[in-house]
């Protein structure tokens, strides 16, 4: 009955297309408030029965409390039926019409009421029945204004058969009674035509702001076009560059490059069977781990501004900080083994970090162990994560004083920068002589054992006994170093002890980065939607933003989110999103966030590094910051100001 599409006519003008989207939009409101008209009209309804249970014959009562009850539940399988169809048939006549007709019936019962259920004698009761009409005349109504059949169906019929009814006694106080009945449902009718109007009117407003936002959407669509077609015209000329060059290359290479392929492969293949397991793991549980660091890390912030920065409680929660900045670290360094994980890589000095891991690891080195090391301030820097660099220092001094067995012995740790000879270069490395710094690790324990020390750097090797090691703490260090161009050899002093010694391309100190120096929070204004779907760091997210002056929405739910920018969608400035998230997912959300605003600036927030979508692939999203969990209030304010500035300067 009320499926189907409506019959093809003639193209309509834009004025009949608002007008056509302005009726249905009236008709949504309608049916959005059916449940609880419908939960009101059972409860007045039963209220009023009991009330006029001794003083109206049973029957009738029962008789008419079931009509209306019948009247509820038909408007309730309208709804139903509504909310069921298709979109495009939800704007259809018939489903005003059907909507008014039901109101009527409600209407009508409700009259009937003032009829039926009218006691003669009994002044109380009368003046009960009058309350429950007009309260019922007033919220359907309120509730009924968004169009003029559907509470002018509802309001006549509730309100005429009392005002009849009145006047039909013919004494004075039925005919005060009718009067005062008259005036009050032609101020309702007044009132709710009001609120028709304003309806109506903001209702236009809103439609012709959208076909203004369509047509400015579709010169930007068509610029793109235009764009698109000038990068396809580049990128064919670039790819066809690029097959010559490639062609002329891989004749040159290819005897020898067969022969390395062969090996390789079959050494990656084993590799990347012992990685499978980590790897899943590691991808599994780095999200909920980093949404938990984010939110110790950011309420501990939050608890920070709250006391004096020069009080003990001040420094003992700075240190929860780093330590859930170095949890978030180590995630990193477990995906990064499992090649589940990105890095941040920047130009740090590498002295200071190592400095820092030492006085970390100082507590944790046995008694018995003589502990010493010597770092050269002057070393330089290296273009590497700090993280995996505090990574690579731990795990080859536990591996140290683990060798030693817990027993007496020296553990030494230095640092300095080096000329490499070419001479030391493993033939496998294939890494040119420079400048490097060198990490050097030396223990006094057994040494190796020439039958394994071509084994150590494979995963789950270990010597240990079961439950004591893991065989993964120099598989991560020979990754890392790997991944930034370095390179990781030992010199094995069986039974003396053992020295590690690791490379990395070393960068002048002072060609470190202006930049890098601390730079005050920036603070700012602005509507944020923020949208994370753990509500901790929905509440932690909205409490940061308005702490730096921004004024800030947060929902848990995309769905809910996306609702409400579709809604609103000039309501924000920026959106921030995290990317895994139930029943749609950031990505998802940030399409069709674009397809309602394409200009809005987005921040995409991750717990799972590049598990799951990369900063190259956020950026093809429109992605305007990509941020790691955990990450710092600074890092977010930072984020924010970039993206804010860049999309000022585009529509400048």
């Amino acid at each position: 009955m009320f499926s189907g599409a409506p019959s093809a006519g003639p193209a309509l003008s834009a004025q009949d297309v608002r007008k056509h989207l302005v009726q249905g939009e009236q008709t949504r409101l309608l049916y959005s408030n059916v449940k609880a008209a419908a939960a009101v009209t059972v409860f007045a309804a039963s209220a009023l029965a009991y009330l006029q249970w001794t003083v109206i014959s049973h029957t009738i009562v029962l008789s008419w409390l079931a009509y209306m009850l019948a009247v509820s539940a038909g408007r309730l399988l309208l709804a139903s039926r509504y909310w069921r169809a298709c979109f495009a048939n939800r704007s259809r006549n018939i489903w005003r019409v059907a909507f008014s007709i039901g109101a009527g019936f409600a209407g009508a019962g409700w009259g009937a009421a003032g009829i039926v259920l009218y006691p003669d004698a009994h002044l109380a009761n009368q003046v009960f029945l009058a309350f429950v009409l007009g309260g019922m005349m007033i919220g359907g109504g309120s509730v009924l204004a968004a169009r003029p059949e559907a509470f002018l169906s509802f309001l006549i019929p509730t309100g005429l058969p009392t005002v009849v009814h009145f006047f039909w006694h013919n004494d004075e106080e039925h005919l005060a009674m009718g009067a005062l009945a008259v005036i009050f449902t032609v101020a309702i009718l007044f009132t709710t035509r009001s609120i028709y109007l304003t309806i109506h009117s903001s209702l236009n407003l809103q439609f012709e702001n959208g076909a203004l936002l369509n047509d400015l959407e579709g010169e930007r669509e068509h610029v793109q076009m235009l764009n698109r077609d000038l990068e396809l015209r580049v990128q064919e000329r670039t790819e066809e560059l690029r097959r010559a060059v490639t062609l002329l290359t891989d004749e040159i290479t290819e005897r020898k490059r067969a022969e390395q392929e062969r090996a390789r492969v079959e050494r990656d293949l084993r590799h990347a069977q012992k990685l499978q397991a980590i790897g899943l793991l590691a991808g599994g549980i780095a999200h909920d781990f980093n949404n938990i660091l984010t939110a110790i890390a950011g309420y501990t912030v939050l608890a920070q501004d709250l006391m004096p920065p020069d009080s003990e409680a001040y420094s003992h929660l700075e240190q929860v900080v780093k330590a859930s900045m170095r949890a978030g670290d180590l995630v990193r360094g477990l995906l990064m083994f499992g090649r589940k994980g990105d890095h941040t890589p920047s130009l740090i000095p590498v002295a200071a970090v190592v400095t820092e891991a030492l006085e970390l690891l100082r507590a944790s080195v046995p008694s018995a162990v003589e502990f010493r090391y010597s770092v050269d301030p002057d070393s330089g820097c290296v273009f590497a994560d700090p993280g995996l660099i505090h990574q690579v220092v731990l795990n080859l001094c536990m591996n140290a004083y683990q060798a030693m067995a817990g027993g007496p012995g020296q553990l030494e740790v230095t640092l300095a920068p080096v000329e490499v000879d070419p001479a030391i270069h493993r033939p496998h490395a294939a890494i040119p002589a420079g400048r490097y710094i060198q990490l050097t690790v030396s223990d006094t324990g057994p040494g190796i054992p020439p039958k394994i020390a071509d084994r150590v750097f494979e995963p789950f090797f270990t010597t240990k006994a079961t439950g004591e090691g893991t065989g993964l703490g120099l598989s991560v260090v020979h990754g890392i170093v790997n991944g930034y161009d370095g390179f990781i050899r030992f010199e094995n002093r069986q039974p003396t002890g053992t020295s590690f010694f690791v490379y990395l391309p070393r960068v002048p100190a002072e060609n470190r980065l202006e930049a890098e120096t601390l730079a005050p929070t920036p603070r700012g204004t602005g509507r944020i939607l923020f949208v994370d779907d753990e509500e901790p760091i929905a509440l932690l997210g909205a409490r940061l933003l308005q702490q730096l002056g921004y004024t800030v929405t947060s929902k848990t739910s995309s769905v809910e989110a996306l609702y409400l920018f579709t809604s609103a969608p000039g309501s924000f400035d920026l959106v921030i999103t995290d990317f895994t998230m139930p029943h749609m997912n950031g990505g998802e959300l940030i399409v069709r966030l674009k397809q309602v605003r394409a200009d809005i600036p987005i921040i995409l927030m991750s717990g799972f590094n590049d598990q799951v979508i990369s900063v190259e692939e956020s950026r093809k999203l429109g992605v305007g910051e990509y941020l790691k969990k955990p990450f710092s209030g600074v890092a977010l304010a930072h984020a924010i100001r970039r993206v804010l500035l860049l999309a000022d300067q585009r529509s400048a």
